[in-house]
């Protein structure tokens, strides 16, 4: 199978540059348009967007899409949370999978004190012990119940 060298054009980088990986690379005019297309769509439609920061994973393009009008973000993990809130000034997340053990819950309970923290629950179990949890700090957590209907 032949393969033809792409153009400069057609690069992001230039053909001297280096980069070590891994590494993001981004064309700032297509990603201002995408956020700008997400969120238009969001607001045509009536919802709040709140985008997943899993792919990007970076303060400055959270800092982007919330200036573009997101209520706010969804994250996979709590240490994702803790950079969000400490380096984008994030103050509403929605973690998108159940917290399990005291030192996860420990830094939950602290990010409360500084955002709006909604975890996803998909299971009585889940549910159950973010409650017990909460009870033992003295707080109360948002949650998230996320229904399986098998698709």
């Amino acid at each position: 199978m032949a393969t033809t060298a792409a153009t400069t054009s057609e690069l992001i980088l230039a053909p001297e540059q280096e980069v070590d990986t891994p590494c993001l690379v981004v064309d700032e005019a297509i990603l201002r348009r995408n956020i700008e297309r997400m969120q238009a769509f969001a607001d045509r439609v009536g919802v709040g967007l709140r985008p997943h920061i899993k792919t990007h994973k970076t303060p400055e393009i959270t800092r982007m899409q919330l200036v573009a009008g997101a209520i706010g973000i969804t994250c996979a993990k709590v240490g994702e949370a803790e950079v969000m809130v400490e380096q984008a000034g994030v103050t509403d997340i929605l973690l998108a999978y159940p917290t399990v053990g005291e030192p996860k819950i420990r830094r939950i309970v602290a990010l409360l004190e500084r955002a709006r923290i909604v975890v996803a629950v998909d299971s009585p179990a889940a549910a159950e012990a973010l409650s017990s949890a909460m009870t033992r700090h003295g707080r109360t957590l948002e949650v998230c119940v996320e229904v399986n209907t098998g698709q």
